[in-house]
């Protein structure tokens, strides 16, 4: 399992690339998967 830490790590870069980009189809991207990195270390989505 990927722990809560790590994934909060990766998280933020995907964060920092959410903010940067104003597509509407890549920030559902970037949203989908950082819920599926809160999934696979059991954090609730978002």
């Amino acid at each position: 399992m990927l722990s809560p830490e790590d994934a909060n790590k990766m998280i933020r870069f995907l964060s920092a690339a959410y903010f940067c980009t104003e597509s509407e189809e890549a920030r559902k991207v970037f949203n989908r998967l950082a819920n599926e990195l809160r999934k696979a270390s059991g954090q609730p989505e978002q």
